[in-house]
């Protein structure tokens, strides 16, 4: 959209994040945009499922006699499951539909929080050395708890909404603290991340415990001595530039496996055995309704499958 004009500044580019009360901000926008040709992103239209039927028949009205430079752009989180779909099929047809998902497994989450920062960023801050050692150890924690939901009750009591915001955030406030203080004040940063960056999504007290818990083993002053093991067989990596960070995780970081998030190994049973149940559930989903062939049915999904 920069590329082609269309910016917040430029007055073109329209944003509503969809909430009780924001249906008639989305309408409104989206009248002007029709007319002017503009541009409206649409945020998290799952929120909102009372109004979409409502949202449908706008876009079909709008699709005629509209600006030629007219565009909707929608977001909305997946469905959990099949039964549980709100997008109305009419907005699903007329759609051009793209996925976001989500990396899986350490070694993907790591270059994912750490892909949000720049070698620029590293050598924003005046204590260059404690800035870099703790910001990987931000990117290993924000990791860790962006990944242990997949192990459901073994990892968090409650799903928790963790994004790179919370992590850029924490940056920020990282280097905000050392380029006014001469030494590093673990206590406030532990305290700042775990209570308000991160902590501030957790409503169980036993997370928030673990979160302070795992904050208190990554930030710790040990880590300025080349003597903090971020997981078994993986240290805390030493002052290297921004390409060298991403090949050190190449190279350093071991197997996937749960002891990368402090968890044993049979935390990841009950993430394997529901991944094969969705899996094959799926594949089942596939199959025609009504199949028969020759002299008789084929028999029931499950043995079609087999």
């Amino acid at each position: 959209g920069k590329k082609l004009g269309y910016t917040f500044n430029h007055r073109n580019l329209h944003n509503v994040s969809l909430g009780q009360g924001q249906e008639v901000v989305a309408e409104q926008a989206l009248d002007l945009a029709a007319k002017e040709g503009h541009w409206v992103i649409l945020q998290n239209i799952h929120l909102v499922a009372k109004w979409l039927g409502c949202l449908e028949k706008k876009l079909e009205q709008l699709s005629e006699g509209s600006h030629r430079d007219f565009r909707v752009f929608v977001s909305a989180e997946p469905a959990p499951c099949p039964e549980s779909h709100l997008i109305p099929q009419g907005i699903l047809e007329n759609s051009i539909k793209i996925t976001s998902e989500a990396p899986t497994g350490m070694h993907a989450n790591l270059h994912k929080a750490l892909d949000n920062f720049s070698q620029d960023t590293l050598e924003m801050c005046s204590q260059e050395k404690e800035f870099r050692s703790i910001l990987f150890a931000l990117c290993y924690f924000h990791a860790v708890v962006a990944e242990r939901r997949k192990f459901g009750p073994q990892g968090w009591n409650r799903s928790y909404p963790f994004s790179t915001g919370d992590l850029t955030i924490s940056v920020n406030v990282l280097y905000n603290y050392l380029e006014a203080s001469s030494k590093v004040p673990y206590d406030d940063l532990r305290y700042l991340v775990g209570e308000i960056m991160y902590g501030g999504h957790i409503t169980d007290d036993w997370d928030r415990r673990l979160c302070r818990t795992y904050l208190e083993e990554f930030i710790k002053p040990e880590m300025l001595e080349g003597e903090l093991c971020l997981a078994p067989g993986f240290p805390l990596p030493g002052n290297m530039d921004y390409n060298g960070y991403h090949q050190y995780i190449d190279d350093a970081l071991p197997p996937e496996s749960p002891y990368l998030y402090g968890l044993h190994p049979n935390a990841e049973i009950g993430f394997l055995t529901q991944r094969s149940e969705r899996l094959l559930r799926t594949v089942l989903e596939l199959q025609p309704r009504d199949c028969s062939t020759g002299q008789g049915a084929l028999g029931t999904q499950e043995e079609m499958v087999r």
